[in-house]
């Protein structure tokens, strides 16, 4: 790896390392917030502040999160001004009788809750207008807009044939949403996650990340967060289908991961993070790689690629 990979390789480590404090003494909603927002705020990652642009050049974010014991949740999408949406998220599921709001709704509801706001230009990047210029001269969506070829797809593997989202090319595949999954001692599972969605999307579209069973799952058993092409986790209800195996097939969190990854995407390209209530960490995925890190109390650290 090169130039802003390295950086974003040693930005997960410093994260990870952080992030363990907050696990061994905060609950797990908590830590889960500040590991998103943290990589919210970090313009490498396709999230708050680095998020992908809309055709338009705007950009419009989305986010959930969801309590394992008694499966509550929060989801926004939408959201043109918020400087960090998975607070917005936790927001609507402690503070509303609902479990979803997007667009003016999010936002309104935003202001009233005091949370900070930025202007949208805040969130737009330097390299992100460029990649942008190229999605449109190609005429297609760039998944990873900063890899500057066109013939790579997983973690920069080249491809044979061009790969596509419902019958319509794409680019380029090394999605960037942000997620965090954790289990504390108690076995309480928690999951969260994040985006800009797809460069060069279109206004209005809303990906898997803000959907409940889709992008993001939490229950007893387990929490799941996915990143990828947003169109094949919704049909798959990826992150809901590791849980769905686990308790009905009686999998353990390997065999499960395994099992939807292989056999629920189609010919859809995703990958996702899981942790069950045992304390087991798995992560699977079907691109050539996808950033990735976890830790334990125990002292074991692990940072991934490929």
């Amino acid at each position: 790896m090169k130039g802003k990979r390295k950086l974003k390789d040693s930005s997960l480590v410093a994260l990870i390392l952080e992030s363990l404090l907050f696990v061994l003494t905060s609950p797990p909603l908590t830590s889960l917030n500040f590991v998103v927002r943290e990589l919210e705020t970090d313009p490498l990652f396709n999230s708050g502040r680095g998020s992908a642009l809309t055709e338009k050049g705007t950009v419009e974010m989305e986010a959930s999160i969801m309590d394992g014991p008694k499966r509550r949740c929060g989801a926004v999408s939408g959201l043109t001004t918020v400087k960090n949406p998975i607070s917005l998220a936790r927001l609507v599921m402690d503070k509303t009788p609902h479990s979803y709001l997007g667009f003016a709704g999010a936002e309104e509801f935003a202001r009233k809750q005091g949370v900070e706001l930025v202007d949208n230009e805040y969130f737009i990047t330097e390299d992100n207008v460029g990649m942008l210029k190229l999605a449109k001269e190609a005429n297609s969506i760039l998944f990873d807009y900063r890899i500057p070829t066109l013939t790579t797809c997983g973690g920069g593997a080249a491809m044979e044939n061009q790969l596509q989202m419902n019958g319509l090319p794409i680019s380029l595949y090394v999605p960037e949403t942000v997620g965090c999954v954790v289990v504390d001692k108690q076995g309480h599972c928690a999951a969260a996650t994040s985006t800009g969605g797809l460069m060069n999307k279109m206004t209005g579209r809303i990906g898997d990340s803000p959907l409940i069973g889709s992008g993001t799952y939490a229950c007893d058993l387990v929490a799941v967060s996915c990143t990828g092409e947003g169109e094949a986790i919704i049909r798959s209800t990826l992150a809901r289908e590791v849980a769905a195996v686990m308790e009905y097939k009686g999998l353990n969190l390997h065999e499960a991961v395994d099992y939807v990854i292989k056999t629920r995407l189609d010919e859809g390209k995703a990958g996702l993070i899981a942790v069950s209530k045992n304390g087991e960490v798995a992560c699977g995925f079907n691109t050539t790689g996808m950033f990735r890190g976890c830790a334990t109390e125990d002292g074991f650290l692990e940072v991934g690629v490929w």
